[in-house]
C-alpha cells in the first residue's frame, strides 16, 4: 500500500513539473513572439504564437497576439477565426477595438458578412459597431448591405462623432440631393423701386465618388418681367489638396440675366489649414455688353471656424476695373459639416451673385456695400433647412442711394 502511495505522488510530481514546464514554454513563446511582433518580425512571431497555442489552446494573450499578426500579415481570415474564439470565451468589451479594426480589414463583403454573423450578438447596442459595418459594406460597394445596417442606427442616439460619421456615410451611400430656395429682395423708402423682387431656384445634384454635379434652374420675376437661368455645375476633384468650380449658364431672355456665362476656379490647399483659389468668371447680355472678372481667395481652416477672403476685379469700363471685396465666415455648431452659421461682408456686388451681377456692370462709378447673416441647420438626419437675411446698399447715381432687405430660405434632402 505504501508503494502504490509513492508512485501515485510520484506521477502527481511529474505531472506537476511537466504543466509548470510547459508554462514557462508557452510564456517565453508569447515573450519571444512579442518581441518579434514589435520588430515587425511577423512571419517568426507567427511561429512561435502557433507553437504555444498548440501547447496552450486556452492562452488568450496569445491568440489576441496571434490576430494582430495575421492582421498584419493580410491574414483576414485567420484573424477573424481567433476573434471568433476570444470573444466566445472572454469580455468582448475588453476587444472590441481589435474587433472593429477586423471589420474595416475586410476585403470582401462576404467575409464581412461571415464575421459579423459571427460577433454580431456580443455588441447587438454598440453603435461603433455598426457604424464600421456601414463604412466598410459602402467601401465595398455593397449598398444593399449598407442601408440594412442604416435601420438599426437611424434611431440610435448617436454623439456629435458618431453623428459626423453617420452624415459622411450618408453622403457616400446616397448619392442624389434635391434643393428648393426663394429669395426675396425688397425696397426700401429710400429707394425710387417699390415692389419686391422675387427668385426661386430648384436644383438637382449627382455625387460620383468625391465629385459633385449640380443642375439648377432659378425663374425671376422683376416688376413686369421674367426669366429662367439655366446652370450647369460641377466640382471636379483631382487630389486631396487639388480641386475646381467649374460652372456654365444661360437664359432664353431677360435683360437682367446673362444671355451666356462662364466660370471657373481652382482651389490648392497649399497646408493642412489654408487653401488658395484662382479663377475667373465670363457673361455677355442682351445689349451687347460682356463682362470678365478676376477671382482671388484665401481660405483658413482655424478650429470651428471657416475665414474666406475674395477679390473680384473686373469687367473693365472706361478704363476702370469693377472689384468687389468679401469677406465670408462660418462657425460650425457641431462635428456636423451642415450645422453652422455664417457671415458676409463686403463691397459690390459678386460675379457669383448671378441673379444680379447686371446691376453694377453698367455703371463701374457706383460703389455699393453689403452683409448677410445665415443659419444652416440639419433637420433629422436627411434634410437640412437654411435660411438668411441680408441688407444692400448702392449708389443708384452720384447723389442717390438705395437700400435694400433680402430674405431667403431653402431645404435639402439627400436620398
Amino acid at each position: 500500500m505504501k508503494r502504490l502511495i509513492i508512485v501515485i505522488i510520484a506521477l502527481f510530481s511529474v505531472l506537476i513539473l511537466k504543466a509548470q514546464e510547459n508554462k514557462v514554454n508557452v510564456d517565453s513563446l508569447y515573450y519571444q513572439a512579442k518581441k518579434l511582433y514589435t520588430t515587425k518580425s511577423y512571419n517568426d512571431a507567427l511561429v512561435k504564437l502557433n507553437q504555444g497555442l498548440l501547447i496552450a489552446p486556452d492562452y488568450i494573450d496569445i491568440r489576441v497576439l496571434r490576430v494582430r499578426v495575421s492582421q498584419a500579415l493580410k491574414h483576414y481570415n485567420k484573424a477573424s477565426e481567433d476573434l471568433s474564439v476570444i470573444v466566445n470565451t472572454t469580455t468582448p468589451n475588453v476587444y472590441r477595438d481589435l474587433v472593429l479594426r477586423q471589420i474595416n480589414l475586410a476585403k470582401t463583403s462576404e467575409e464581412l458578412t461571415s464575421f459579423i454573423l459571427k460577433t454580431e450578438p456580443f455588441y447587438l447596442d454598440d453603435v461603433d459597431f455598426m457604424l464600421s459595418q456601414m463604412e466598410t459594406y459602402i467601401k465595398l460597394n455593397d449598398h444593399d448591405k449598407a442601408k440594412s445596417v442604416i435601420k438599426h442606427i437611424k434611431y440610435k442616439h448617436l454623439n456629435q462623432e458618431q453623428n459626423y460619421r453617420y452624415k459622411l456615410s450618408l453622403k457616400r451611400l446616397n448619392k442624389n440631393q434635391i434643393g428648393v430656395y426663394h429669395e426675396v429682395l425688397s425696397f426700401m423708402d429710400d429707394y425710387p423701386l417699390k415692389k419686391s423682387w422675387n427668385t426661386s431656384q430648384i436644383e438637382y445634384s449627382r455625387f460620383v465618388g468625391a465629385n459633385a454635379i449640380i443642375a439648377r434652374v432659378s425663374y425671376s420675376k422683376r416688376f413686369v418681367d421674367d426669366a429662367l437661368l439655366y446652370e450647369l455645375e460641377s466640382y471636379p476633384v483631382f487630389s486631396k489638396k487639388l480641386y475646381a468650380f467649374v460652372n456654365f449658364c444661360t437664359s432664353e431672355k431677360a435683360d437682367f440675366f446673362q444671355n451666356f456665362g462662364t466660370s471657373a476656379s481652382l482651389f490648392y490647399g497649399v497646408t493642412k489649414w489654408v487653401e488658395v483659389e484662382g479663377g475667373f468668371r465670363y457673361f455677355s447680355f442682351n445689349d451687347n455688353v460682356e463682362a470678365l472678372s478676376y477671382v482671388v481667395g484665401l481660405t483658413s481652416y482655424v478650429n470651428r471656424f471657416y475665414l474666406n477672403a475674395r477679390t473680384f476685379i473686373g469687367p473693365k469700363t472706361n478704363d476702370k476695373f469693377v472689384q468687389n471685396y468679401q469677406l465670408n465666415v462660418r462657425y460650425y455648431l457641431n462635428s456636423n459639416i451642415e450645422d453652422y452659421i455664417y457671415f458676409r461682408i463686403g463691397t459690390g456686388i459678386s460675379p457669383d451673385e448671378t441673379t444680379r451681377f447686371k446691376q453694377i456692370v453698367t455703371d463701374i462709378n457706383l460703389n455699393s456695400f453689403y452683409t448677410i447673416l445665415g443659419l444652416s441647420r440639419s433637420v433629422g438626419r436627411r434634410y437640412t433647412i437654411q435660411g438668411s437675411v441680408g441688407y444692400l446698399s448702392e449708389e443708384l447715381s452720384e447723389s442717390i442711394t438705395g437700400n435694400q432687405i433680402n430674405g431667403s430660405i431653402g431645404l435639402k434632402c439627400r436620398f
